[in-house]
């Protein structure tokens, strides 16, 4: 050891040593705290952003969904009652076309959940469905786009202002536009996913109110 190091702890050996029982009792458990507090710091700074995967959840919806996720060994956080579930932002993307494979939501029958936790409030009705139509086509867009394949994807949606006359009122409808990545294609299974995802997170909208339509203007699903 070298002779600036060994005078250091001999220094300090002899200073605990002349520490009655009280002050080395009180040095231990400093250390001790210390010691904690580091690991608690430590373990906050490696845990994972967390991120809505789905909010406003049926609880039969919200079991299927925690039950997959477990399957998938993927973390996850329940808020809200257990009808909004957080997984890892890294995760939310491919998870929530997983989840729609699997036809879940399932039990949401047009706007029982959503991909936004909070919206807030604005300064007008108007300015807060507006504001609410592009986040909510903005993250499904995010979603889509997550899709192995999937090189870009726009989502537009049309959602009619509610009449007094319910008869009246036109049913919401989604164009999905997406551009697969050089000689990739989407199946039958990922468009569905798309339909799926698209139409249980809008209030009214059935699967055929969704167009999925590719760069070249062909329809594959409407």
């Amino acid at each position: 050891m070298p002779a600036g190091i060994s005078g250091l702890v001999g220094r300090a050996q002899k200073t605990v040593g002349q520490f009655s029982l009280a002050q080395r009792t009180l040095a231990i458990l400093g250390v001790a705290v210390l010691g904690l507090g580091l690991f608690a710091v430590s373990a906050w700074l490696s845990k994972p952003s967390m991120s809505p995967l789905f909010a406003n959840l049926a609880a039969s919806d919200a079991s299927a969904i925690v039950d997959q996720l477990d399957s998938e060994g993927v973390t996850y956080e329940l808020s809200d009652g257990g009808s909004t579930i957080l997984v890892p932002e890294s995760e939310v993307y491919a998870m929530r076309i997983k989840v729609a494979s699997a036809g879940l939501p399932a039990a949401s029958d047009g706007g029982g959940y959503s991909l936004l936790d909070d919206m807030g409030m604005t300064s007008s009705e108007f300015q807060q469905q507006v504001t609410y139509q592009r986040a909510i086509e903005g993250e499904l867009a995010k979603t889509i786009g997550a899709i192995s394949g999937v090189q870009n994807a726009s989502v537009h949606l049309a959602l009619p202002q509610e009449s007094v006359f319910v008869s009246e009122t036109p049913a919401p409808t989604a164009s999905v536009f997406v551009e697969t990545a050089p000689g990739s294609t989407l199946d039958a299974d990922k468009v569905q996913a798309i339909v799926h995802l698209v139409s249980a997170g809008i209030e009214g909208m059935a699967p055929t109110d969704v167009a999925v339509i590719d760069a070249d203007g062909q329809v594959l699903r409407s």
